[in-house]
């Protein structure tokens, strides 16, 4: 069990959800030369998986 929730969301949540959430932090934090970057875009996805990834102890 995560004692994270927002690791727990990320770790449910699909991948469509997690670049829709990419794209609007992107856009909304980013400057913009970098708002429009798919590589930024994977970035914040690839940070949100090992957010999600369960640390020592925690299961599923």
């Amino acid at each position: 069990m995560y004692s994270n929730k927002l690791a727990e969301a990320f770790a449910k949540a699909s991948e469509t959800d997690k670049v829709e959430l990419a794209h609007f932090l992107a856009n909304n934090l980013d400057t913009a030369e970098h708002a429009h970057d798919s590589a930024r875009v994977r970035d914040y996805v690839a940070a949100f998986d090992r957010f999600a990834a369960p640390r020592e102890g925690e299961r599923f």
